[in-house]
């Protein structure tokens, strides 16, 4: 039986505005490609692209982006307790697969003054199976998940992780990972450089501050810091996926994460790193 949020797939959208006078055709966002898409791909891509600013799980929460947990039906820039821009609020349409289809092909283009960033725009290749795998994860249909390969999975794991997961070995341990700790309620800050070394410790730019990592059972990456100084606790611990990492980006700030109360954990990646990490000094 179909679910009961397949009213917006129900039909096709063939046609819709982007922009005053800017028309596109969507032929192949209809109900039945969606479905057929590859939601092992699309999981992949969202990983990848976007899993570093938002969540989707009914139970996770805000983190640079919102929650979409239910975003194809809402309001664009309704989510409550988000901050969205005067842009985003004031769009006044419900987002669709199709208007999420042409959102991540160009954001600025497609409403402008909105504050999103993204690196590149999604493939269109990429797409459909990404925007299947979240119609999925965000309740939106009642599609089934296919099942996983275990054995290939088990065989996979045997392989260290620099082999597994190459691109973002290379990005996390071979670069400089920038904080900037900010107390929300005191406003005070505290910014710092942290190096995740092959050995499984991480080093810092500043005294005292250490720490260790790990990748877990679900491919996250999960890493604990110590000797922080502008936290009442003085550690962290925080976990993302390995695939959050996977597309090398470099900027001041990328994301921005809540490890605490009353913490947010602004963080960014610059190119290389001192000669003096490599020797573990």
């Amino acid at each position: 039986m179909p679910s009961k949020h397949h009213h917006f797939l129900a039909a096709s959208l063939m046609f819709f505005t982007l922009a005053p006078g800017a028309v596109i055709a969507q032929e192949r966002l209809t109900m039945d490609a969606l479905q057929e898409g590859d939601y092992m791909k699309g999981k992949q891509t969202f990983q990848g692209r976007c899993s570093a600013c938002h969540t989707l799980a009914d139970d996770s929460g805000d983190i640079a982006g919102p929650n979409l947990w239910g975003v194809f039906d809402r309001v664009a820039g309704s989510k409550p307790g988000f901050r969205f821009s005067d842009t985003l609020k004031a769009a006044d349409f419900e987002w669709s697969p199709d208007r999420l289809d042409a959102w991540l092909n160009d954001p600025q283009g497609y409403l402008p003054g909105n504050i999103m960033g993204i690196p590149e725009p999604v493939p269109a290749a990429d797409r459909l199976d990404m925007l299947k795998f979240m119609l999925i994860e965000t309740g939106a249909v009642d599609w089934p998940r296919p099942e996983i390969n275990f054995a290939a999975e088990q065989a996979d794991r045997e392989r260290p992780y620099s082999e597994r997961f190459p691109s973002f070995w290379n990005h996390l341990m071979f670069n400089t990972t920038r904080y900037r700790w900010e107390d929300t309620t005191t406003g005070e800050e505290f910014r710092f450089d942290v190096y995740f070394r092959p050995d499984g410790l991480v080093s810092s730019s500043e005294k005292g501050i250490k720490g260790f990592w790990r990748i877990d059972e679900r491919d996250f990456f999960c890493y604990g810091l110590t000797g922080l100084k502008i936290s009442k606790v003085g550690h962290m611990v925080e976990c993302f996926p390995v695939a959050a990492m996977a597309i090398p980006r470099f900027a001041e700030e990328l994301w921005t994460s809540k490890p605490q109360p009353g913490v947010k954990l602004h963080g960014g990646m610059q190119p290389g790193r001192p000669d003096w990490v490599a020797t573990g000094q």
